[in-house]
């Protein structure tokens, strides 16, 4: 992949901003409303994996308009502590039947800090797509756990 390519791809349009703006307010004005309605005690595990599904998918859209080059590594950090949130809830949450996703999702993500890593504060070419590449496996595998959120 070309550095002019990955930069494109990459480039957030201020109408993918404004639809993530609003994923996001719908998300936490659902969020918000099931959490006065109910506290998390009397919701079930499957209820929970929904939300949490929910908040991942958000999250990862989120995670996937981040302009790498123009973000930085800090960018896609803040990014990616919102998804392992996410992870962390679908996890404490999910069945055995959607525990494999949920590890790939996380292995996924692992592979995305170590891009990071590897990359410090000096984006490259190089090390930009590598972080590129590891979004678009973060996407792949969430993808998997959505497949899992049927019942929702």
């Amino acid at each position: 992949m070309s550095e002019t390519h990955a930069t494109t791809s990459l480039r957030v349009r201020p109408s993918t901003i404004g639809r993530a703006v609003r994923n996001l307010a719908l998300a936490g004005a659902v969020a918000l409303s099931a959490a006065a309605c109910s506290d998390d005690d009397d919701k079930s595990a499957q209820e929970r994996y929904c939300e949490a599904g929910a908040s991942l998918e958000s999250s990862v859209n989120a995670l996937s308009n981040v302009d790498v080059i123009a973000e930085g590594a800090n960018g896609v950090e803040t990014a990616v502590d919102a998804v392992e949130d996410d992870v962390n809830e679908l996890r404490d949450s999910a069945t055995d039947a959607a525990a494999d996703e949920v590890d790939a999702l996380n292995d996924a993500l692992s592979d995305l800090g170590d891009a990071l890593g590897a990359a410090g504060d000096d984006l490259t070419s190089d090390n930009a797509t590598a972080v590129v590449d590891a979004i678009g496996a973060v996407q792949t595998a969430a993808n998997g756990v959505y497949a899992t959120l049927s019942d929702c």
